[in-house]
């Protein structure tokens, strides 16, 4: 217990010196290390084995096809042909918003690659339309916590080797989840188109003709989620597999479209090597870490502390995602799998819940914090991209929280949004 101790301690002390989150999760491993009886050497044993999966190799090629995607023309055209289908609708852009970004999740796999790719284009198109920057802003934060829970996903990708889950049933199960997120967030910008409580400009009327030129215009780029969701769907390519056909097939329509440089695939490359590399460090210290805070009963002793706070299902769920949620205020979502399912885990599992529905909660819980101050690493993201205060952010998002939440509420208490089209599919 005072091991445990020791490393929770030093590991909060740390990221309250603002040392960084690897750095940080590496010094209290060894202090753990140092202040039991276990030898040094298994510190780079387990940063080892931690990467060494066969799933991870997916992680730089779905980061790489998002990049390649957001600089190939692919995000502006799924944004044209979702404007001239929903464009009509109350709520006008800001339903566009949430359908872009639910097709583009089908392609990107990180809500930072929707944030900062997709989100730009959207929130300039609602700008120039006359929608207040900061609902602009709001709404593209909203959405883009879609990005991870409907497939392809990096975070259920680090959640399915650290829970020895299968990858390709835990995406199928983010499909259900993910569109029921994107409903409620549509059915939340009618509500503020309707009351008024948000300054919506007039929408343009529907026209088929409009419809069926943006489709062609951007037949290739709709086609992408149908290619990687079919291919993994059907069992014709693993998750890994299907990561190499995005980037394929990113690099075939940026070239069809003309729009991807060779300085836009050199941008693209350089950024997933700093982003995989920093997942995959964070990969293994997370797996050290595990591993000491397992061997020091971190997991048995949480789980004492609580079923003694009492052993109601749906009170214990509550008190998790709570605490999810909190942790998401201050950490990032990789972080936080790291740490907490080799400790939440024996608990899910104690409590009857599926793990394949605790990967969704996990994930949703983690992107709903980082969208709530006060260092959501959503908040930033969409600063960087706008140049608005955090706090006008967060006063425009306010509306969407308690949606998110209700959706949450949903996929905790109902498993059959999750279980059932990974049962049908996976029988």
């Amino acid at each position: 217990m005072e091991i445990g101790a020791l490393i929770l301690f030093s590991f909060i002390i740390l990221i309250i010196l603002s040392v960084p989150i690897s750095i940080s999760m590496g010094i209290a491993t060894m202090l753990g290390i140092f202040a039991s009886d276990y030898v040094f050497e298994v510190l780079p044993l387990m940063i080892s084995r931690g990467t060494s999966n066969y799933a991870l190799i997916a992680i730089p090629y779905f980061v790489l096809a998002g990049n390649l995607m957001n600089t190939g023309g692919i995000t502006n055209r799924i944004f044209e042909f979702s404007n001239t289908l929903l464009g009509h609708i109350k709520g006008g852009l800001a339903q566009v918003n949430v359908l872009a970004s639910m097709i583009f999740s089908g392609i990107s796999g990180t809500a930072a690659a929707d944030a900062a790719g997709l989100g730009l284009v959207e929130i300039n198109a609602m700008t120039d339309k006359g929608y207040e920057k900061s609902f602009s802003t709001a709404i593209t934060l909203a959405s883009s916590i879609i990005g991870p829970i409907i497939p392809p996903s990096v975070p259920f990708l680090i959640y399915a080797v650290l829970a020895n889950v299968s990858v390709g049933k835990l995406f199928v199960a983010g499909i259900i989840p993910g569109v029921l997120v994107g409903f409620i967030l549509m059915a939340t910008n009618y509500y503020l188109a309707a009351k008024k409580k948000v300054k919506i400009p007039e929408a343009e009327p529907f026209e088929l003709i409009k419809v069926i030129k943006a489709f062609k215009n951007g037949f290739f780029a709709l086609l992408a989620p149908v290619v990687l969701l079919g291919g993994i769907m059907s069992g014709l390519a693993t998750p890994t597999e299907a990561g190499i056909i995005a980037v394929l097939y990113s690099l075939l329509v940026g070239y069809i479209y003309k729009e991807l440089t060779l300085e836009g695939i050199i941008n693209a490359l350089r950024y997933t090597i700093y982003s995989a590399a920093l997942i995959m460090f964070l990969i293994g210290m997370g797996k050290a870490l595990g591993w000491v805070t397992t061997a020091e009963r971190l997991p048995i002793l949480a789980s004492e502390f609580l079923f003694g706070l009492t052993n109601n299902k749906i009170l214990l769920l509550l008190i998790i995602n709570v605490f999810l949620i909190i942790l998401g205020m201050v950490l990032d979502g990789v972080t936080i799998s790291l740490i907490m399912v080799p400790i939440l885990l024996p608990i899910i599992k104690t409590l009857g819940v599926n793990t394949l529905q605790f990967g969704v909660i996990l994930t949703l819980n983690t992107l709903i914090g980082s969208a709530t101050p006060p260092v959501g690493v959503g908040l930033f993201i969409m600063s960087s991209i706008t140049d608005l205060s955090l706090p006008q952010i967060v006063k425009s998002f306010i509306p969407y929280f308690i949606p998110l939440v209700i959706a949450l509420i949903l996929i905790t208490y109902i498993p059959f949004i999750t279980t059932w089209l990974p049962s049908i599919i996976f029988p």
